[in-house]
C-alpha cells in the first residue's frame, strides 16, 4: 500500500541512506519544504514528487559545525606556526581591526563556501566585530543566505573594561550587547536558515555578571548560550588569580552552570570540574584541530562522554585551524583520544560521526544532524565509488577515518541543493577568490 505524504515535492534517491542505525540500500529521502517528510523505498515515492537521483551516493546527514569565527578565514597563513601570544596580538587583533563590512562579508562567504564543500550544512559563527551595532552581523547573515548555509549567529558580548588588548570594536556594555542580540534574534525569528544566540566571549573578556545577562537572554529567547571556557593554561591561571577560583568552579559558584551553556574547548579542567559540568547539563564543543594548531592541549572527550556530558565538534576559526571540515574534526577527535588514552578503542568512528552530526544539532537546539521525518532536509551525498571509501562494507568507519574531500559530491540545505557534482550552485569560486583578494590586499605576514 502506498503511503500518502502531503505536499512532498522532492525525492532524493541514493544507493545507500544513513537511517540512524546504519546504512540501508536503495532508499529515497522525501522532502517537503525545508523538512524531511520520510525515508521510503522508490516504490513508495508519491507520483507527483520530483525525483533527484544521486546515483551511487551514500546519503548522510549534513554535518554540524558547532563553533567557528568566519572572518578569521581571511587570516589563514598569516598566523601559522606562531606561539599563541603572537598569534593573538600580532595577527588576530590588528588584522581583525582592518575589516570593513565588505571584508566581513567576503570572509564569511569564504568560510561558508569551504564548509559547504566539506559537507557542513549548519555552521556557528561566534561573531564579535560589532562596532556598537548589528550592521556587521547583518553582513555575515547576508553571506550565509547568499551561499545557502544554515547559520547560527552567536552574537558575542565583550566587556568594555575587559583586561585584554582586543580592539574597541569588540567591546560593548553588556546590556547594550544583550539588547542588540535580542533585536537581531527577533528580526530573524521566522527565518528557518538563521538562528541568533547569545555568546559572552569568555571569562577573560566577560564578567560573571555579563555571563548572567547572556544566560537570562538565552532563557527568554529559548536558545543555548555560547562561551569560550578553559581553553588554555594562561586563561585558567588568569581567572584563578582574578577571582580565586578556576573557570568552571567560578561559574558553579556564581550559579552560571546550566543546561543552556555551550562551553567551547574546556581543555583545562580537572576531574571535579568535569563532574560539575556533567551535573549542570552543560554541553561542550570539542575543537581538536584548533587546540592542536594553537598548542592549547586537548579536551578529555572519552571521560566527558563517560560522565554523560553532551559533546559536539567544531573546527573553530579559519586562522586557528585552516580548515572548515567537521569530517576532519571527527578524525582528529578519534586520533587524539586514542593517543591520550594509549588505547585504540578510546573513541570509535560511530561515536565521532554522531558528535559531528546529531550531537551538534542537539547542543544548538536545532532539528538537524539526522535523517528522519521532521528534521531539516540537510543532506550530504558521498560518492560511494570514491577510492577513499574502499573497500566496501566498512563505510561508517571509512567516513571518519579515511574519507577524502573528493568523496563529497552533493550537499542540500533546507531542501535546496547548494553543492552539486563537487561545485557550489549559488556563487562561483572565482567571485569568492576575487573578494578575498580585495579584502586582504596589501597584507603581509608580521616580521616576527
Amino acid at each position: 500500500m502506498r503511503l500518502r505524504y502531503a505536499a512532498v515535492v522532492k525525492a532524493i534517491h541514493g544507493a545507500l541512506v544513513h537511517t540512524g542505525a546504519g546504512f540501508e540500500p536503495d532508499l529515497c529521502v522525501l522532502v517537503e519544504g525545508d523538512r524531511i517528510a520520510g525515508i521510503v523505498p522508490p516504490r513508495e515515492v508519491p507520483p507527483e514528487a520530483e525525483v533527484d537521483d544521486w546515483g551511487h551516493a551514500a546519503i548522510v546527514p549534513g554535518t554540524v559545525n558547532s563553533h567557528g569565527h568566519a572572518f578569521q578565514n581571511l587570516l589563514k597563513g598569516f598566523s601559522d606556526d606562531l606561539p599563541f601570544e603572537s598569534w593573538r596580538d600580532d595577527v588576530l587583533y590588528p588584522f581583525s581591526d582592518r575589516l570593513d563590512g565588505d571584508a566581513i562579508y567576503a570572509g564569511a562567504l569564504f568560510a561558508f563556501a569551504e564548509a559547504l564543500l566539506a559537507g557542513a550544512t549548519t555552521t556557528v559563527d561566534f561573531f564579535y566585530l560589532h562596532d556598537s551595532s548589528n550592521a556587521n552581523a547583518e553582513r555575515v547573515i547576508e553571506a550565509a543566505k547568499d551561499i545557502g548555509i544554515r547559520l547560527v549567529l552567536a552574537r558575542a558580548l565583550y566587556d568594555p573594561d575587559a583586561p585584554t588588548k582586543a580592539p574597541a570594536r569588540y567591546r560593548e556594555p553588556a546590556r547594550d550587547a544583550a539588547q542588540r542580540c535580542r533585536d537581531l534574534a527577533e528580526d530573524y525569528l521566522d527565518d528557518p536558515l538563521v538562528h541568533v544566540q547569545p555568546a559572552p566571549h569568555s571569562l577573560h573578556a566577560a564578567s560573571p555578571e555579563t555571563i548572567r545577562i547572556a544566560l537570562e537572554l538565552a532563557e527568554s529567547l529559548d536558545t543555548p548560550c555560547h562561551l569560550h571556557l578553559a581553553e588554555a593554561a594562561y586563561e585558567r591561571a588568569q581567572i584563578e588569580e582574578r577571582y580565586g577560583a578556576t573557570p568552571v568552579r567560578l561559574l558553579h559558584r556564581e550559579g552560571l552552570l546550566n543546561d543552556r551553556l555551550v562551553a567551547i574547548h574546556s581543555v583545562w579542567v580537572d576531574d571535579e570540574e568535569l563532574d560539575l559540568l556533567a551535573a549542570s547539563g552543560a554541553g561542550i564543543v570539542h575543537c581538536p584541530g584548533a587546540n592542536a594548531f594553537l598548542g592549547d592541549g586537548m579536551a578529555r572527550v572519552p571521560e566527558m562522554l563517560a560522565r554523560g556530558i553532551r559533546v559536539a565538534l567544531g573546527p573553530d576559526g579559519g586562522c586557528a585551524n585552516n580548515r572548515q571540515s567537521v569530517f576532519d574534526e571527527m578524525r582528529q577527535a578519534t586520533l587524539v583520544a586514542k593517543a591520550q588514552a594509549k588505547d585504540g578503542s578510546a573513541l570509535d568512528a560511530m561515536t565521532a560521526f554522531r558528535l559531528g552530526t546529531e550531537a551538534g544539532a542537539d547542543l544548538l537546539g536545532l532539528p538537524a544532524g539526522r535523517l528522519a521525518a521532521g528534521a531539516f532536509a540537510d543532506l550530504v551525498g558521498l560518492d560511494s565509488h570514491d577510492l577513499s571509501l574502499q573497500p566496501p562494507g566498512q563505510l561508517e568507519r571509512h567516513i571518519v577515518h579515511s574519507m577524502q574531500p573528493t568523496a563529497i559530491a552533493n550537499v542540500m540545505v533546507g531542501g535546496r541543493v547548494v553543492v552539486r557534482d563537487h561545485h557550489l550552485t549559488t556563487i562561483r569560486n572565482g567571485e569568492i577568490r576575487k573578494r578575498v583578494a580585495e579584502a586582504t590586499a596589501g597584507w603581509s605576514r608580521p616580521g616576527i
